[in-house]
């Protein structure tokens, strides 16, 4: 019995011994698999950011967000005034490079722009947290299934109105979710001369209504890199846009278009108006009696509630940065949920799939107080362009150019569209010369 006793004893030390050992074994297993993000070097670090921004913003925007989550990772601004060609002639080239997601291929073209698909793997982020749509856009900017830049904020199209001009008529204000329709026959009412002063019903800023137009149509085949252009799409667009200059006393010439901007917020005769955000400037045009409230950019019956293209930051990593590890902790810094809300709060959309926060936009901006700042987040953005190619800026210069052409009288809509095409054809082979 008591032989019996001491091996049973004995059997169950060993079992025990063995799920000890087993443990330990996993233990050590899940700890080989822990993501190098657990490895982070935290030696000081001062990084570089190149970017178009006051230095207040950037300490608010940047080094606040990051020194937050790396307390060892300082950043100082480069500012744009200083051009890249010039960094790159004194071998400063930043570390960071910040610029829009539609100038992604300039710095291809320079070899500065590092993929940044093996730093998301290595440093375990989760892009399921960031727009899909923004995310997208950077990949088909980035090309060649790379990933060069991290979309941090979006720049928000919308249509400011002068309430003082509708108040003056008796006319209803314009409201969020309108068609281009309803604002063309809202743009008649408020085109009138009265007490001596032309009154002109609606505007816009065509680089953004253009070059991210809200049908996501494409202007050259990345495929045989030609100009498509002059199609029944195309000329949809220019036409309505173009529409709006036809109403008497809302005419333009070439002296006249694209003056939008001055004649709603200094001569506070022009009714509605839609661009990006003008908040830099706004502040002064209140000052002067500007009355306005905004709503949300009015959209095509095939694709309601849709704004226009995202567009706006990205953040690079330079090839040439000797810290390219903490120059992506960086990066991922500014994705945070806190730092989002910090850049909505200051102007521009969050990217981050979370709509709370996007609901705090502009809280930070005086001139917004007491505003329809639902107007900023009621659209959603369309889809990137199916095609996008390294010509593409210089193309929309040109289709731009013959916008203005049709818009002014100087060409009808399939000669302009004709034009533009032949134009943009001739760019590209030019382009690829000097290549």
């Amino acid at each position: 019995m008591k032989k019996r006793n001491t091996l049973l004893l004995l059997s169950t030390l060993v079992a025990l011994a063995s799920v000890a050992q087993a443990c330990s074994s996993k233990g050590e297993e899940k700890k080989e698999e822990l993501p190098a993000a657990a490895k982070i070097n935290t030696d000081p670090v001062t990084l570089t950011f190149y970017g178009n921004m006051s230095e207040e913003l950037f300490q608010k925007l940047i080094v606040n967000p990051v020194k937050l989550k790396y307390p060892h990772i300082d950043i100082t601004l480069v500012p744009m005034s200083k051009k890249i060609d010039e960094l790159i002639a004194s071998g400063e080239v930043p570390d960071i490079l910040g610029d829009n997601i539609s100038n992604i291929s300039k710095y291809k073209s320079l070899s500065l722009a590092e993929d940044l698909t093996p730093y998301l793997k290595t440093y375990n982020v989760d892009t399921s947290k960031i727009d899909p749509v923004a995310l997208d856009t950077a990949r088909k900017h980035s090309g060649d299934g790379k990933l060069y830049a991290l979309p941090v904020s979006g720049n928000v199209v919308t249509m400011y109105y002068n309430k003082d001009i509708f108040d003056r008529f008796g006319v209803p204000y314009p409201t969020d979710g309108m068609t281009w329709d309803q604002v063309y026959e809202l743009a008649k009412k408020v085109t009138r001369t009265d007490g001596g002063i032309a009154y002109r019903g609606y505007d816009f800023q065509d680089a953004f209504q253009i070059q991210y137009n809200q049908l996501s149509v494409p202007i050259i085949d990345e495929k045989t890199e030609k100009a498509i252009v002059n199609n029944a799409e195309w000329k949809k667009m220019f036409e309505n846009w173009a529409r709006f200059y036809s109403i008497t006393g809302n005419e333009v010439d070439a002296t006249t278009y694209g003056k939008g901007l001055n004649l709603f917020s200094k001569d506070k005769t022009l009714a509605m108006y839609s661009t990006s955000s003008f908040f830099s400037s706004m502040p002064e045009a209140v000052k002067n009696g500007l009355n306005y409230d905004v709503v949300s950019l009015p959209s095509f019956p095939e694709a309601l509630a849709t704004g226009v293209q995202f567009e706006g930051g990205g953040r690079m990593i330079s090839t040439t940065s000797k810290h390219k590890d903490q120059a992506f902790l960086a990066l991922s810094a500014m994705l945070t949920e806190d730092a989002q809300r910090l850049i909505a709060r200051n102007g521009n959309a969050a990217v981050l799939t979370n709509a709370d926060i996007n609901k705090d936009f502009g809280l930070d901006i005086e001139v917004l107080k007491g505003k329809n700042r639902e107007a900023f987040i009621k659209n959603k953005n369309a889809k990137p362009f199916s095609s996008i190619t390294k010509y593409d800026a210089a193309a929309f210069g040109i289709l731009r150019a013959q916008f203005k052409k049709y818009a002014t009288g100087q060409a009808d809509v399939n000669t302009a569209l004709r034009e533009a095409e032949e134009l943009i054809n001739k760019s590209i082979e030019e382009q690829r010369k000097q290549q």
